[in-house]
């Protein structure tokens, strides 16, 4: 069977750090990931306006997630926005009630890549799934896709984290890219059956989905990814063994309902990401 990556021992990933515990993607949150007993950490990574790769899913600052501490800058969109303007705004204090669980960390400010890998340095055995965030539809976006790759890759292999990270993205050029650039790097393939993964896509880089007959695994090993993330739903065990078959790991999101924790492991899946590392490490447990 071909080699594929070994996630046994980082099976649960915390999405965002620990989106159900704490303020999403701030260092609180990678420090209550760790807390709870996530072995691996899923975040996402933009690019400032003068050029600096921060942990941010949003392309905007959104006020229900964000304290304005100084001007306001609701709605902006964080690639036009630079580091120094972007830490005046306070993420640890809002709370969001679909996550009655999370508890506030007040002063969180929008951390680098770089600051949140020296935030954890305590604990080597992490495993890390850098989500580069980049949509093929925004030109804005596919214009600094270059820097950000770029960026994140000198990011990893300054942290010395890259024998257990991938370079995650829906945006497939973006693998293309990072494989260019750091072939020795694991790159995971993200993707939305229907959506990302599509007819005539421009989520898919190099890879014509036409050519593989609506197979996921296939195309995902074809772009070069060491690894398969679908969302979970389209997760099944015919999935799991066509990936595996071509040395493929399979690390499925977001994943938090207990149902469907089990649904996905018994699928073999070798990892999965959630918003609740606590309740996905207890039930393991159990």
């Amino acid at each position: 069977m071909p080699w594929r990556p070994d996630l046994s021992a980082h099976c649960v990933q915390g999405h965002r750090g620990a989106r159900a515990l704490a303020p999403e993607n701030t260092i609180a949150s990678m420090r209550a990931a760790i807390d709870a007993g996530a072995t691996g950490i899923e975040l996402d990574v933009r690019l400032t306006a003068d050029g600096q790769v921060v942990v941010w899913h949003d392309p905007t600052v959104q006020a229900e997630k964000c304290l304005m501490t100084g001007p306001d800058y609701t709605d902006a969109r964080v690639a036009d926005l630079t580091l120094a303007q972007l830490r005046t705004i306070d993420l640890g204090s809002r709370t969001l009630p679909a996550y009655p669980l999370q508890r506030p960390a007040p002063g969180e400010h929008i951390a680098t890549l770089a600051e949140v890998f020296h935030a954890c340095a305590d604990h080597p055995e992490l495993w890390w799934t850098v989500e580069v965030k980049v949509d093929p539809t925004d030109p804005a976006e596919v214009a600094t896709r270059e820097q950000l790759v770029e960026g994140t890759i000198a990011a990893i292999e300054a942290a010395g984290v890259g024998e257990r990270s991938f370079v995650h993205s829906f945006d497939w050029a973006v693998l293309d890219r990072s494989r260019e650039l750091a072939p020795h790097l694991l790159r995971s393939a993200l993707a939305v059956v229907g959506q990302t993964f599509a007819p005539g896509s421009v989520w898919l880089g190099s890879v014509d989905y036409a050519d593989h007959d609506g197979d996921l695994a296939t195309a995902a090993y074809a772009v070069g990814a060491q690894a398969l993330s679908p969302h979970y739903l389209s997760c099944d065990a015919g999935l799991v063994t066509r990936a595996h078959a071509l040395g493929l790991a399979v690390l499925p999101w977001t994943v938090n309902e207990d149902a469907d924790i089990r649904a996905v492991l018994a699928a073999g899946v070798d990892a999965f990401v959630t918003d609740d590392p606590a309740r996905a490490v207890a039930l393991i447990s159990s």
